[in-house]
């Protein structure tokens, strides 16, 4: 467990040391520029790391982008090339889940539960990569291939005309 510790603080002074390094070439720059750097920083990085997968960098480039665009929590935002694997692993429309996350929650910022920007049965996750994949599993799990209002009406039966109507454009927004 010190370990561990010792870990979380090596890696707290390592961003505290960037920050810093940011700041003194930068003096004007915000906090929300730091941290859209930070988060950007983070998604390269993961994005570096499923490039090995093989992931469409043009998809999780848009989707970046869309998060940015929108305010993403920066946790979810990072997980940027997960909603892309999902989509494709499930063979799911790739912006869905990134649709939901934003009607949902807008964006990670408002989650019910823990980890679980999509509000799937009030359920906690133990992050956002497993929230991510278990989106993608659950409505491919309903059959209905990419029929997006089908879908959409079985995801939330209770949603109505309104919901299927802001999820549908989030989606084409992305």
């Amino acid at each position: 467990m010190l370990d561990g510790i010792q870990r979380v603080q090596a890696r707290i002074a390592e961003i505290e040391a960037r920050l810093a390094n940011l700041r003194s070439r930068d003096l004007a720059v915000s906090f929300q520029d730091l941290l859209a750097r930070a988060v950007e920083t983070r998604i390269n990085r993961v994005a570096e790391v499923a490039g090995s997968t093989q992931v469409d960098e043009g998809r999780v480039g848009r989707i970046q982008a869309y998060m940015r665009k929108r305010l993403f929590h920066p946790g979810l935002a990072s997980h940027a090339a997960d909603f892309v694997e999902a989509a494709d692993r499930y063979g799911m429309d790739w912006r869905l889940g990134v649709a939901l996350a934003t009607v949902e929650s807008s964006g990670g910022k408002n989650c019910f539960r823990p980890h679980n920007p999509f509000g799937i049965l009030g359920r906690s996750f133990s992050s956002w990569k497993e929230a991510i994949y278990e989106v993608n599993r659950l409505v491919a799990g309903y059959g209905f291939g990419n029929d997006l209002v089908r879908i959409l009406r079985k995801y939330n039966p209770s949603g109505g005309e309104r919901y299927l109507r802001s999820v549908l454009s989030e989606m084409e927004r992305i």
